[in-house]
């Protein structure tokens, strides 16, 4: 699969730590800042008041797309648009846009130490501003919400380098019908009750003790290995070792027979979510019927998943009555 890329250049700011990103954020923020605001009332009714335009890749059908949206997305009118067709010449402010992007950004700190950290995402949000040029329009938005996709090894080390932009080639490990589904289903929902979600906020709700009697499902793809020194694909972990200090039942399945599951079943069921975006990562345990999380770690300077990251959900998990 092949997607456009964008360079934001960044100079000569204050260096702070780059957080993760969980799968879904809603709020006022920027994705290279540490900063977070609440959901601006204001802007979130300008979204609503509109029909919202998804550029989406084209990965699969767009008639797949419109049928979640049917489903799951009632909090605004809606039209899909794959992201080759969407030239922006028709946008007008305070249009509503929902658009799949990847953003590199290059920083810049005061000792002159040049970082680079790239953004996948779906971004949601209400334009303010378009200005005019001979070969596109560019324009400005009021961001509410966010949905984050973690990219292959391959895609990592075509977007790890400073400056590098143009057509990247890849997959993206959480961009699957199913999962997409789920962050809809609780964007819709947030946006709706007017509720922010920022990724500092470590949780364990709970609905987490239902795992004593219910089965964790992991999808197979997340068990993969990433040296984020050199960038490079390392060996998967086994499943025995992540899971020796977790004590409630699991199951790994393949991918595509979680994706069957979030569609069908009609009962609650539960799954894990790792995002690992730069140097971090964010565990997730989410409730496949409703798209609701249920469980939410963030881990600064780690790439992999660990029998630790399982040991810590156990324990939480033992606590709950």
């Amino acid at each position: 699969m092949n997607y456009k890329s964008k360079i934001v250049i960044i100079f000569f700011i204050i260096f702070a730590p780059i957080f993760g990103i969980s799968q879904v954020r809603i709020g006022d923020f920027s994705h290279h800042k540490n900063r977070f605001k609440k959901l601006n009332i204001k802007d979130l009714k300008r979204f609503t008041n509109t029909q919202t335009t998804f550029v989406l890749p084209d990965f699969f059908p767009k008639s797949s797309y419109e049928n979640i949206l049917s489903k799951v997305w009632d909090i605004t009118p809606y039209k899909v648009v794959y992201e080759d067709d969407f030239t922006g010449d028709d946008l007008e402010i305070d249009n509503a846009l929902a658009r799949f992007e990847i953003l590199e950004v290059e920083i810049t700190t005061k000792s002159g130490m040049r970082r680079s950290f790239s953004y996948s995402s779906i971004d949601f949000g209400v334009i303010d501003k378009i200005k005019k040029k001979k070969k596109k329009n560019v324009w400005s938005i009021s961001r509410v919400g966010s949905i984050y996709f973690t990219p292959s090894v391959k895609i990592r080390q075509q977007i790890g380098f400073p400056g590098r932009a143009g057509k990247i080639k890849g997959n993206f490990i959480n961009f699957r019908l199913g999962y997409l589904k789920n962050y809809l289903q609780l964007l819709n929902k947030n946006l709706k009750n007017e509720k922010p979600i920022d990724i500092y906020y470590d949780y364990a709700f709970p609905e987490l003790k239902n795992l004593k009697n219910h089965t964790l499902y992991i999808d197979s793809n997340l068990l993969y290995g990433y040296d984020g020194f050199f960038g490079l694909e390392k060996k998967s972990p086994r499943i025995e070792n992540l899971m020796q200090d977790y004590s409630f039942k699991y199951e790994v399945v393949e991918s595509e027979t979680l994706q069957e599951k979030i569609f069908n079943e009609d009962k609650d069921f539960y799954y894990l979510m790792w995002n690992q975006i730069n140097h971090n990562k964010i565990i997730n345990i989410v409730n496949g019927r409703t798209g609701d999380l249920v469980y939410q770690e963030h881990t600064t300077m780690s790439v992999n998943i660990k029998p630790k990251d399982f040991k810590k959900i156990s324990s939480k998990i033992s606590k709950l009555k």
